[in-house]
């Protein structure tokens, strides 16, 4: 059984707000295409500006949750959720739904090295029970963002559900910012996330990673414009995004329990495999 943490709830409620604020516009890409008219390649334009922000962030600025600085990094997460979530809201060109996209996919990167360096400081024999639940509540978050969108686009247009995903992160900023929160033992060396490659566990998490989240990022451009031309509605193009997540969320703490106890490599192997069938399909 997990020991409380003082500050753990809050951190999970503002996980959660940055999965939404990350996700809200993949249920509402073929409302902002047919509004904007811009072409196909910006939907993947606005879909993957986010990862690839996401992913040099988190290369530049995970080592700042080493340094004594997790905390910082959180509440700088949440406010670029924020912003981004504005940014979106008052978009009317493809450039500025691309940078909107970019500076939520910066609140990413500067929020999830801090939520997990804080997760594994906590207790050396929980480390991957709490990344499981960390893990779990930010898909959580991620496939309710499209389902938000999903529900308010049709009754208050395209701008409102974006700025409902920024008063979600508000919220939780204002939650989590009083809180004390575990602080990761300090590591005073200036090194890059890159580093970390030369360790053979790391590769093998790394492209076990890329394995599971390629698809996702294939459906996150494409399903909303593809239901959407099948005749769909915007409920149930987010009912779908939630029903693809389902799975993650509800087993990512499980998982952790048994990556803990059988060994992280044959879980992440299997979890791969298992997960290559149904995406064929």
């Amino acid at each position: 059984m997990s020991t409380r943490v003082a500050g753990w709830a809050p951190l999970l409620v503002a996980t959660a707000s940055v999965g939404v604020a990350n996700s809200v516009v993949f249920s509402l890409l073929s409302n902002l295409q047919d509004e904007y008219g811009f072409s196909d390649t910006g939907l993947g334009l606005i879909a993957g500006s986010g990862f690839l922000v996401g992913l040099i962030g988190q290369i530049l600025l995970a080592p700042l949750a080493d340094r004594g600085h997790s905390k910082s990094l959180l509440l700088a997460g949440l406010a670029m959720a924020v912003i981004g979530s504005v940014s979106f809201a008052v978009s009317n060109s493809l450039l500025m739904l691309v940078v909107s996209r970019c500076v939520v996919g910066l609140s990413n990167s500067l929020f999830m090295p801090a939520s997990r360096a804080i997760a594994v400081s906590i207790r050396p024999n929980e480390v991957a029970q709490r990344l499981g639940t960390l893990s779990g509540v930010e898909l959580a978050g991620f496939v309710t963002g499209p389902v938000i969108g999903g529900f308010l686009v049709g009754p208050f247009g395209v701008r409102v559900p974006f700025l409902v995903a920024g008063v979600f992160a508000l919220a939780a900023a204002v939650m989590l910012a009083p809180r004390t929160l575990p602080q990761p033992p300090l590591d005073t060396r200036q090194r890059l996330a890159f580093d970390l490659l030369r360790l053979p566990g790391v590769r093998a998490g790394v492209l076990m990673s890329m394995a599971l989240f390629l698809p996702v990022g294939f459906y996150d451009a494409t399903l909303d414009r593809f239901l959407t031309d099948l005749g769909a509605s915007d409920q149930l193009i987010g009912a779908s995004f939630l029903a693809y997540g389902i799975p993650f969320a509800v087993l990512a703490t499980r998982g952790g329990r048994l990556a803990g106890g059988r060994g992280a490599l044959p879980g992440g192997l299997t979890a791969s495999l298992a997960g290559g069938p149904p995406t064929r399909a």
